[in-house]
């Protein structure tokens, strides 16, 4: 039965974001194969390896066996150039490279996967290389397994660790260790397990060694932001014990001041520290996913690779841990002192603008007690020389009728002018007020 297509409008990314959870499968490895495993930094700033400059780095390696990219905007590929095979894949921070080589060769730790790769395009590859591992996967059948004294010969005296994996289908022994080649080494005993199933545990194997390196870039950095935080931390105690007695508000602006800087510094420090320490996080959480997967059983004298990481990546992912623990700690501690001071400056400027207030209140009643005082004064003096002018007008008036008495006129004058003057004073001063 044909179905008709719908034609809907499409989410631009819908293919992009359905392809992500089929992207980097894993690798079909047959029994026995030479496995190469290199991972290298990308870098940053003017040294970051973009991917286009990965990709054309690629197409060299495809150009000198006559391949072509298939797809060029991908971010992983899986090609077979006869003898042997690559797989690539781009990380945020790295790019990993596995060359696969089917076979046993005479020595599998010395005729490796990388024997049949150009030297010269090895050797160039955009990037610093943060780990390299030769695998090698063995047909271990019941009377082809590596005894112990075999991998001894491989490992040399380096303690080493090991286990059953994927349900005893498989075993696998390492010491973790970067030998005279500058590559770590993982033997693999396939007893019962077919190609897809060894392809997932050689990945996983190599991703437990390549997320360890990767979650242990933030160790050098605790070292550094250490020493930084000891001395920003030595400085705020200094100046918490100097706000206990210092009541000067010069001061205590300058102590604020001196807060805010380190402060300023605390953020500095989390702002370059912070995506370090929580991709160690992320690499670490990775590590300890990927050995469960692998399902780990213990060999009888051989520390498991779980316990080898409980014991040796564990301690330094908590170190990592306390040091961003600690940072942000600091930044508590910094921003409490700041608020502290910041509330006893408030305070002080409270009291002192509750003083200023007093004062003014002070300062306005004495105004109106002056005021009322001149008002007084104004009414005397007013009505004195409004007194004065009746006591002319009076005595002009006795010259031409005898009768009047000027002090008289003057003396009963002198209430309703008081009065008067009083109430025009008054009356004034309210509509002045209005």
């Amino acid at each position: 039965m044909n179905v008709s297509s719908i034609t809907i409008n499409e989410f631009p990314e819908r293919i992009l974001l359905n392809n992500e959870v089929h992207s980097r499968p894993f690798v079909v490895i047959n029994s026995p194969s030479r496995c190469t495993h290199i991972a290298v930094l990308h870098g940053s700033g003017s040294a970051k390896v973009s991917v286009e400059k990965e990709r054309a780095y690629l197409e060299h390696l495809y150009e000198h066996f006559g391949k072509k990219v298939s797809d060029r905007d991908a971010f992983h590929q899986i090609e077979d150039f006869g003898t042997f095979r690559l797989k690539w894949e781009r990380h945020t921070e790295f790019s990993s490279y596995t060359f696969i080589r089917e076979g046993k060769g005479k020595m599998p730790f010395e005729d490796t996967a990388l024997s049949v790769v150009p030297e010269l395009w090895l050797k160039n590859i955009p990037g610093e290389m943060l780990v390299g591992i030769h695998l090698y996967l063995n047909k271990g059948e019941e009377g082809d397994q590596f005894d112990k004294e075999q991998i001894t010969n491989i490992f040399g005296t380096n303690a080493i660790v090991g286990a059953m994996l994927s349900e005893e289908s498989a075993s696998a022994w390492t010491d973790f260790q970067v030998h005279g080649d500058g590559f770590s080494r993982i033997l693999v005993n396939d007893i019962s397990m077919n190609p897809r199933q060894a392809g997932r545990v050689i990945q996983r194997l190599m991703e437990i060694e390549t997320y360890r390196l990767m979650s242990l870039l933030s160790m050098p950095l605790t070292v550094s932001v250490g020493q930084k935080t000891g001395v920003i931390e030595q400085e705020l105690l200094e100046n918490v014990r100097k706000m206990v007695n210092v009541y000067d508000p010069l001061e205590e602006q300058k102590l604020l001041e001196t807060l805010t800087r380190l402060a300023a510094a605390v953020e500095q420090l989390s702002a370059e520290t912070s995506f370090r320490f929580n991709a160690s996080k992320a690499y670490y959480a990775l590590v300890r996913k990927r050995v469960e997967d692998i399902k780990e059983k213990r060999i009888e004298g051989i520390q498991r690779i779980s316990s080898f990481m409980d014991r040796r990546l564990a301690p330094a992912m908590r170190t990592v841990e306390s040091m961003d623990d600690r940072i942000a700690i600091l930044s508590r501690r910094v921003n409490r002192a700041s608020n502290l001071l910041q509330a006893r400056i408030n305070t002080t400027l409270q009291a002192q603008n509750k003083e200023l207030l007093i004062s003014m209140d002070r300062r306005a009643n004495l105004q109106l007690r002056l005021q009322q005082t001149v008002e007084g004064l104004s009414v005397v003096a007013i009505s004195y020389y409004a007194l004065a002018i009746i006591n002319i007008i009076a005595k002009a008036a006795s010259e031409v009728l005898p009768n009047i008495n000027a002090t008289l006129v003057t003396g009963l004058s002198a209430p309703v002018i008081l009065g008067t003057v009083f109430w025009g004073v008054h009356r004034m001063r309210k509509i002045i007020m209005k």
